[in-house]
């Protein structure tokens, strides 16, 4: 009996990667520009190009848009990413919704397709998660937790351990449990520049021309100023 027990846990395991494997080709071959570690498990999800997803990432019903990464044993669920997004490793994106209200917290009791073994919910009576929006040039720190239903703006900065549980104007810096705002990175009238260039939309040309650009913010104020025409 423990034999059986084994050899049906040997081929399940083989199966499972197999197919796991199969999923990693067909993305490889859909997205060229992109780089995916074979020990992530990667679902259900769309990319932009030149992105990155490093070692032992859960993604599941999410969008990545292009030139962000995501660093190792991150957990992104339910999630839009936008463009030069920075998330470090071991942040948690939507971990799930469970209702504050019922008798009961477990989802076996109140939830039909609850991820169980055996469920007596007869219906889903709850909302299980909600999307998270995380716009262009954002920077997550380490280990941080984006709470379901979160918005977070563009250029906006969550240290290291934040866990957000609001949403976070565009080139906010925040931080703490739970999440507050520290200070915005400049001043209103850049942040308004900056948000109305959408600089993240520009072409691969111009980032190759003007690459020295993107480290001087009063050059790159000037330059939209006087040469936004010319994008």
């Amino acid at each position: 009996m423990i034999l059986v027990v084994f050899i049906k846990g040997l081929i399940i395991d083989f199966v499972s990667k197999f197919y796991k494997r199969i999923r990693l080709a067909d993305l490889r071959l859909k997205n060229t520009s992109c780089r995916f570690s074979s020990s992530s498990e990667i679902l259900e999800s769309n990319f932009g190009k030149s992105v990155v997803i490093f070692d032992n990432n859960n993604i599941y019903n999410s969008k990545v848009d292009s030139y962000s990464y995501i660093q190792m044993g991150s957990r992104i669920f339910n999630c839009e990413i936008g463009k030069f997004c920075s998330i470090a490793s071991n942040v948690s994106i939507a971990p799930g919704i469970h209702d504050l209200n019922n008798v009961t917290t477990h989802p076996v009791l109140v939830q039909k397709s609850a991820p169980l073994p055996k469920v007596f919910g007869k219906k889903d009576n709850i909302v299980t998660y909600k999307k998270v929006f995380i716009q262009n040039d954002v920077w997550i720190g380490e280990k941080a937790i984006i709470l379901d239903g979160v918005k977070i703006g563009n250029g906006a900065v969550v240290a290291s351990g934040a866990v957000v549980i609001k949403d976070v104007d565009p080139y906010s810096i925040v931080g703490g449990v739970p999440a507050k705002h520290i200070k915005y990175r400049f001043d209103q009238e850049t942040i308004d520049l900056l948000q109305k260039s959408e600089w993240w939309n520009f072409s691969d040309e111009w980032f190759e021309k003007n690459a020295d650009l993107m480290l001087d913010i009063d050059g790159f104020k000037e330059y939209l100023k006087n040469d936004k025409q010319n994008i």
